[in-house]
């Protein structure tokens, strides 16, 4: 009797097959858990090269808009440079910036165009995202503000780094 205790034992040596069922489980559960964690609110706006915007207390979330970015003289809007200007207007009545103006209504019409495909008569209200680099003049930020206005972009928002 003793011996076919040890025959059992020595045959139950092999190897026992992977049970992955608990091992899949665990791994959707954390999976689950990452993915809930990573969810981000809002809009995430990447800064263009250069440009270091300034901090804020503001705990408002980034919504979906064009972004302008300005910072040495240059103008930018998605990323593509499209005006290079001084850094103060010439007179009082030379704010606007002609190259930004023609972007900007070109940007404003896709929109308008791509609602309307979509069935959606009015559409989003055409917004704008300013990046501007904290060493920027005040006078080129209004310049910039202003023709983004004149272009028919009403809502206009500042980027700004949040404060952690």
């Amino acid at each position: 009797m003793a011996n076919r205790r040890r025959r059992r034992r020595r045959g139950a040596g092999g190897t026992m097959p992977l049970r992955l069922t608990s091992m899949m489980d665990i791994l959707t559960v954390l999976l689950l858990f990452l993915l809930k964690s990573f969810v981000v609110e809002g809009e995430v706006i990447t800064p263009a090269p250069g440009v270091d915007l300034p901090q804020s207390t503001s705990d408002t979330p980034p919504q979906s808009s064009l972004v302008v970015a300005v910072f040495d003289g240059a103008v930018l809007v998605d990323g593509q440079v499209v005006a290079r200007v001084d850094d103060a207007p010439r007179s009082s009545g030379d704010l606007l910036i002609p190259a930004l103006a023609a972007r900007l209504d070109k940007a404003r019409d896709q929109a308008a165009e791509i609602a309307r495909l979509r069935g959606d008569a009015d559409g989003p209200a055409p917004r704008v995202a300013i990046q501007g680099d904290r060493a920027i003049p005040f006078a080129l930020l209004q310049r910039v503000m202003y023709t983004c206005n004149q272009s028919g972009y009403a809502d206009i928002s500042l980027a700004v780094i949040g404060a952690s």
